[in-house]
């Protein structure tokens, strides 16, 4: 047990002095406040009043739960899980509202970078809220904007050179939809892999691959499917090529674009390898078709901020966005598809704060070690590989295959049957265990931990998920 306290306090020691290092370089006045140390000391001191208060304000388990009932009833549709929090937590730790404590495995579907209550983060908040707007606009941008695109195109190749910003990852998505358009007018068709998510507004619900996300809507009919690769079919990247080539033939000079998600995140965390990818992009190419990459959830989670960097496919990728992890969302592309004037605006370009916190994430992924093929974001997805494979030992039936990167994992349980896996996160969550489901035939369980997940949070998280699974199975009569 020293031993391993040791190696976390060197390892703390470490992230400290790695921070005091690059606040000690040199800023220019764009960056200067957001490092002064009398101004992070006062955020600082805010924070801990904040936190103080907040703890001292539980509700009963009957204010509670009709707290919750009123909320629903406002909405007008149930939560997606029975849960209020209190605004306090710590790493992969969340306290609802009544006290009780979760272990958070899903992040709010992946924007928590450094978990619950990080302190530099909250500092990073108090000195951006405090500034002169709670959002910045296009027409009147602050220093936050720009620190933030510069971040973004640090790690977007040589190729990207523009960055819009905005404010759902739907909304940057909708924003390449139309620079794709309007650089291939009169072409008016999108292929999509089946299995996709792009999100939820009416053009990105017809891309999704959801009947349901779309029902009732008017579609255009400009949609164009392609399967996604699978690793049980040694023909699968040669019918999926198959495909597309028939949907080119068959509509020549009306395909605008391909949208792609390197792992497809609401599809059940499902990955293909760079060869696949090479050949799809490659047609697209010599097409003259646009390749855009929707990395609104893969955003930091495969060991570097953008997966289509970590498979090397930049010479194929002309458009890329991101979202939940930044803490905003930012369309980034070449100078080929810079949009005519008028076309992609708006009032808001994004939080003060997200923009503030997104870049400080940045920050502290480049300069704490987070990123590349040792980096540790990479090493996360081993630690938790090596529980996955050491639970599927003591219960081989219930863990099926596991799929992802970095730090976002899924996995099979059983056969993947839809009541099967919601039983799973239903009870793993009633255990205190936040989990979700993702894809269909077979449906998986989702994580997407904090990327500083610690050792003991996982041992934490992965004994109740055992225990959540021996429930399940005594319930279900399952081998």
């Amino acid at each position: 047990m020293l031993l391993f306290s040791n190696a976390r306090k060197a390892e703390a020691e470490f992230a400290d002095k790695t921070r005091d290092m690059a606040r000690k370089k040199t800023l220019s006045p764009i960056d200067s406040l957001v490092e002064a140390e009398p101004v992070r000391e006062a955020a600082r001191a805010l924070v801990a009043a904040v936190q103080h208060e907040s703890a001292n304000r539980t509700l009963s388990a009957k204010s509670y739960d009709k707290c919750i009932r009123e909320l629903e009833r406002m909405r007008g549709r149930p939560l997606m899980m029975p849960m209020l929090t209190s605004g306090a937590g710590k790493g992969a730790r969340v306290w609802m509202a009544d006290g009780t404590m979760k272990l958070d495995f899903i992040g709010g579907i992946g924007v928590y970078a450094f978990g619950h209550n990080d302190p530099d983060l909250l500092e990073t908040a108090v000195v951006a809220a405090a500034s002169d707007s709670v959002f910045q606009g296009h027409l009147m941008p602050g220093p936050e904007e720009l620190r933030i695109s510069r971040a973004l195109l640090r790690h977007a190749g040589e190729r990207m050179k523009h960055v819009w910003l905005s404010l759902s990852g739907a909304v940057a998505n909708e924003n390449a939809l139309k620079m794709i358009f309007q650089k291939h007018a009169p072409a008016d068709k999108i292929v999509v892999f089946e299995g996709g998510f792009h999100g939820r507004t009416m053009a990105m619900a017809e891309l999704t691959d959801r009947p349901a996300f779309r029902d009732g809507l008017p579609l255009t009919g400009n949609v164009l499917h392609i399967p996604f690769y699978n690793p049980d079919d040694p023909n699968s990247t040669d019918q999926t090529l198959q495909i597309l080539e028939g949907h080119l033939k068959r509509f020549p000079g009306q395909i605008a674009g391909l949208c792609a998600e390197i792992i497809q995140g609401e599809g059940g965390f499902r990955t293909a390898p760079r060869e696949f990818f090479v050949a799809v992009m490659g047609l697209c190419k010599e097409a003259g078709i646009a390749v855009w990459v929707d990395e609104v959830q893969t955003f930091v989670r495969t060991g570097e901020l953008f997966a289509f960097r970590t498979l090397e496919l930049d010479d194929y990728v002309d458009i890329a966005t991101a979202g939940k992890l930044l803490q905003g969302s930012a369309t980034i592309f070449t100078k080929d598809y810079s949009p005519r004037a008028g076309l992609v605006a708006g009032t808001y370009a994004g939080s003060t704060v997200g923009m503030a916190v997104g870049t400080r994430i940045i920050e502290r992924l480049e300069s704490e070690g987070y990123l590349g093929e040792e980096g540790r974001i990479v090493l996360l997805g081993g630690r938790i590989g090596r529980r996955f494979r050491s639970l599927a030992k003591r219960m081989p039936k219930a863990i099926g295959p596991c799929v992802g990167t970095g730090a976002m994992q899924a996995f099979v349980p059983w056969n993947g049957a839809p009541e099967i896996v919601k039983a799973v996160v239903d009870t793993a969550f009633n255990e205190g265990l936040i989990l979700l489901s993702a894809g269909s035939n077979p449906g998986k369980i989702r994580m997407l931990p904090p990327v500083n997940t610690t050792d003991e949070e996982l041992e934490a998280a992965f004994s109740v998920l055992e225990k959540s699974l021996a429930h399940v199975r005594e319930e279900f009569g399952l081998p």
